[in-house]
């Protein structure tokens, strides 16, 4: 009798376990459906708002477009305190927010210069980009290596670097043997990859990577790319324009001139020398758009760069998108 009881509780704590394992089972498996749930709302959430960034961001760059034939067709140069060169304020539209800015291109030193096809033109950049490296405390030949890298031959420049170097590398690589599409590309140039933070972050600022040889706007250049236009300009002349200009940008490039005549004492024909034509401008063509489009959850970082031909022609030449980056509303210093 014992026996059959000790039996029956047996099997009716068998019983029992077997039901809170095939509880557990149920609740393991209702709790993966709800999470899977839960994870594809979020992400069907965050597609649908990033959509909607998207297409708040290809606006923008419409406005930009027509924005900037506006200005070609109102005003016959460009510099800094025109309405373009304001940072757009954080803007609210319904459920997110959009701010952004344009930056001159054309005040920067296009690496792609330096493979421009008349020689006389390559070596003034080719100087320049010299002088750039030395400001900048840049321990390598710059101008070499960055000739190497868009000129369209094997034969390396004295300190320059051709596909025989970074072929030794691990992973190895060839010269890419034509101009730059991005400036990103500069980490695969000798001597950029072990850049300290800084400098890399000044080589950024300093610097563009445009699809054409592009002249350079002394209304809105940088302090850096106005002292390198030449080895006989000062900080005191520089830091002079750039006061000048905020008030009394250049109509013409004969102004900009003419003030670098009074300033060294050096005669037209001096100075023309060094800036034959093509090299200096006062209007520019090519711009970058930073901007940042917040939509619900999602956050898009956009940046677009515009080529004005013409007035009438404005085009998007490249876009890049980033998920992480949130651009800082800061205006770059004159």
């Amino acid at each position: 009798m014992k026996q059959a009881r000790h039996h029956g509780a047996s099997q009716r704590g068998f019983a029992l376990l077997t039901v809170l394992v095939i509880v557990a089972l149920v609740a393991i498996m209702a709790s993966n459906v709800l999470y899977e749930q839960y994870a594809q709302i979020k992400r069907s959430t965050h597609m649908l708002h990033q959509a909607q960034s998207l297409s708040v961001a290809y606006g923008l760059e419409s406005w930009v477009k027509k924005g900037l034939k506006v200005d070609a067709q109102n005003n016959a140069t460009d510099h800094l305190t025109e309405v373009w060169a304001q940072p757009m304020a954080p803007m609210a539209f319904e459920g997110g927010e959009v701010s952004g800015q344009l930056v001159d291109l054309n005040g920067r030193l296009n690496i792609n210069n330096l493979a421009d096809t008349d020689e006389v033109m390559r070596g003034l950049w080719y100087a320049m980009f010299t002088r750039y490296a030395a400001r900048q405390g840049l321990d390598f030949s710059l101008s070499d290596v960055l000739t190497d890298w868009v000129d369209t031959d094997d034969e390396p420049m004295p300190l320059g670097a051709e596909s025989d170097a970074y072929l030794l590398l691990n992973p190895a690589y060839r010269a890419a043997n034509r101009p730059f599409s991005m400036l990103s590309e500069l980490k695969n140039v000798q001597g950029f990859a072990t850049l300290e933070p800084l400098k890399w972050q000044a080589v950024l600022n300093d610097l563009a990577a445009l699809p054409s040889v592009s002249s350079i706007n002394v209304n809105t250049a940088s302090k850096v790319t106005l002292l390198v236009l030449a080895d006989w300009i000062t900080d005191a002349m520089v830091d002079s324009w750039l006061q000048r200009r905020q008030t009394e940008p250049a109509q013409t490039v004969e102004e900009f001139t003419a003030f670098l005549q009074t300033q060294s004492g050096f005669t037209q024909a001096e100075v023309a020398l060094d800036f034959p034509d093509g090299v200096l401008s006062v209007q520019s063509q090519y711009f970058l758009l930073k901007a940042q489009v917040d939509y619900g959850v999602a956050q898009q970082a956009v940046f677009g760069l515009f080529y004005r031909k013409s007035p009438t022609d404005v085009s998007l030449v490249q876009r890049w998108l980033s998920v992480t980056e949130r651009v800082t509303q800061s205006r770059a210093a004159p």
